[in-house]
């Protein structure tokens, strides 16, 4: 078998597979995102070069990989390989877990495509012992792992995460204050740390805090207890971006609340960002008096919202990607059919599960997942069948959708081939769309599978086609009409 001889390569093997497949990447690059080419490539290898059958064979370390490696990259590879090794070459990919870790067959793409971290420019000596003298004084509390790039972008936190871009890019000047709002466990302390990992490494002068409000108020009642708040305010003078985090907490807290109220003023006057997070928008805070709820307001107030299914979904696939571990796809239906109002512990799930695979040695089946569930608190139906039943209600019709193809293509008088392909006539890029909606709606279809379906549209596509075609039912009489006619057939 391939994967034995795998382990049986010289070195002279080892470099001329290397070669290759350096030489394909530096082609792709010059098409792909950068960042594209190394979140999902990163761990791939030539294991082949099959001149008999004429087929390159890539390894992939998990079936997570594999698959977004086939959605996104078959066909660019293809075309790579048939420019600088043989045009007359198709690609293969098979899973080869030791891609996990280092390996002579892989390639280091972040050196091959120049890709460097932020520049650190030089700042004065005298900044360096501020921000060391404000990292005892606080505690360092900024955590690497929150960055923009590991946060999931959905339909209700994208307002959210441009300002949180844009804050980064202009401190003090764009959506100064920013306040960020939403329940527990919906990535705003994500997206805040976030904030503040991405303004130190473009601005290393500036000095950035970032305060928990319960932080916050025990700061301020030791300093007058042991009357020392001058010493306190005059750190805050030195702060450049100052991030607190779930300011309802400041409820009732009077004294606290004014010197706040002050500390913000000075930021104000002196263009200093400041960024908030809550539970709630600031004219709903109890307890907290109306002039700082009035300046909570002054910017941009952003709301983060719930994700839907299908959104879930695709926050646990990152999650695992991140990890370089993959399950199996009905299991993340499950876990996203119950954990609807909490990111936060979408990835608690994910660490019980994998800490259970890694401990007992063993693939996680659907049984763990119910466990698991239960240990975070989920009431799960009495028996199997019942839970599965209640997954399957995010896919309502699924056995059925085919059915629904062919009823759309016989209406039009078109093929379901003209359905999947990409053709741009008018009749069928309405039912295509159509379908792509009641797909959504009505069958609860992930946006992915939505787009494989239909010839392998992009996620973007899929969303694109979507909201226009929501659009279009609201002017377009005949298109309204027929949509209806096939709704009616749902029902029936």
């Amino acid at each position: 078998m391939l994967l034995d001889v795998v382990e049986q390569y010289d070195a002279e093997k080892i470099a001329l597979f290397r070669g290759v497949w350096e030489t394909t990447l530096l082609h792709l690059a010059q098409q792909e995102d950068h960042k594209k080419i190394l979140s999902f490539l990163g761990k791939v290898g030539i294991l082949d070069l099959d001149e008999k059958d004429k087929v390159v064979i890539f390894g992939v370390p998990n079936e997570f990989i594999l698959t977004q490696v086939k959605k996104f990259f078959s066909k660019p590879l293809k075309e790579a390989i048939n420019a600088v090794y043989n045009p007359h070459f198709s690609v293969k990919f098979i899973l080869y877990t030791k891609f996990s870790s280092n390996n002579d067959l892989l390639v280091d793409l972040k050196k091959l495509l120049h890709i460097k971290e932020s520049k650190v420019t030089e700042f004065t000596q005298e900044k360096k012992t501020i921000k060391h003298e404000l990292s005892e004084f606080f505690g360092i509390l900024f955590d690497q792992k929150f960055t923009f790039d590991t946060f999931v972008v959905w339909a209700t936190n994208n307002i959210a995460f441009s300002a949180a871009k844009a804050v980064t890019a202009n401190p003090g000047q764009a959506y100064n204050p920013l306040f960020l709002y939403g329940t527990v466990g919906l990535g705003k302390t994500h997206l805040m740390q976030a904030i503040g990992n991405d303004i130190m490494a473009k601005y290393p002068d500036k000095v950035v805090v970032y305060l928990p409000t319960s932080k916050l108020i025990d700061e301020i009642v030791t300093a007058i207890k042991g009357n020392k708040l001058t010493n306190v305010l005059k750190k805050f003078d030195d702060v450049d971006v100052l991030l607190i985090d779930d300011v309802q907490f400041l409820a009732d807290k009077d004294k606290t609340q004014e010197i706040f109220h002050n500390i913000f003023n000075d930021f104000q006057l002196k263009h200093k960002q400041i960024i908030l997070s809550s539970d709630r928008p600031p004219k709903e805070l109890v307890h907290i008096e109306p002039r700082l709820k009035s300046r909570f307001a002054l910017g941009l107030v952003a709301d983060i919202k719930s994700p839907d299914f299908e959104t879930r979904i695709a926050i646990l696939q990152s999650k695992l990607m991140s990890k370089w571990e993959d399950l199996d796809f009905h299991l993340l239906e499950i876990i996203a059919k119950y954990v609807k109002d909490n990111v936060r512990e979408l990835e608690w799930a994910l660490n019980i599960l994998l800490s259970r695979k890694a401990i007992l040695h063993k693939d996680v089946e659907q049984q763990d997942v119910f466990e698991c569930l239960k240990t975070l608190w989920y009431t799960i139906e009495h028996s199997t069948e019942a839970t599965q039943t209640a997954v399957q209600s995010n896919s309502k019709w699924t056995k059925n959708f085919d059915l629904l193809v062919d009823m759309v293509a016989q209406y039009y008088g078109i093929s379901v081939q003209e359905l999947k392909s990409e053709s741009r006539k008018k009749e069928i890029t309405n039912a295509r769309q159509i379908l792509m909606l009641l797909a959504k709606k009505y069958f609860h279809r992930t946006l992915e599978r939505i787009g494989d379906h239909f010839g392998g549209k992009w996620h973007a596509a899929v969303i694109y086609a979507i909201n226009n075609t929501e659009k279009k039912l609201k002017k377009d009489e005949d298109m309204a009409h027929d949509y209806e006619v096939f709704v009616d057939w749902l029902w029936k």
